[in-house]
């Protein structure tokens, strides 16, 4: 499954976020395109790190993030997101590996 999160992610969009991650709760395989992400806040990194939380509880692998904003993967790294997923430089490369190096 790949859910696409384009645009800007703040608080103002934080129902919509919750809403747009509820599948990769329960879903084996989940690939987050944030290639057209190119604004995130503390309302993205903390959802995620819930999801990636929710996922252990259920022995589901992590979600794979597929980035291409500098700022976005300067975040994922400053925040040690990039410890907990496997990052990626495109969806494709994302989907084709269950574990991509940073």
């Amino acid at each position: 499954m790949v859910i696409s999160l384009a645009g800007e992610w703040d608080i103002y969009r934080r129902e919509e976020l919750r809403a747009r991650l509820k599948p990769a709760l329960s879903e084996s395989d989940v690939v987050l395109d944030l290639t057209s992400a190119k604004y995130i806040t503390s309302t993205l990194i903390c959802a995620l790190v819930l999801a990636h939380k929710e996922r252990l509880s259920k022995a589901l692998p992590p979600i794979r993030l597929a980035v291409t904003s500098a700022f976005v993967r300067r975040l994922c790294t400053a925040t040690g997101l990039d410890g907990l997923f496997p990052i990626a430089s495109s969806v494709d490369e994302a989907l084709g590996s269950g574990r991509i190096s940073a």
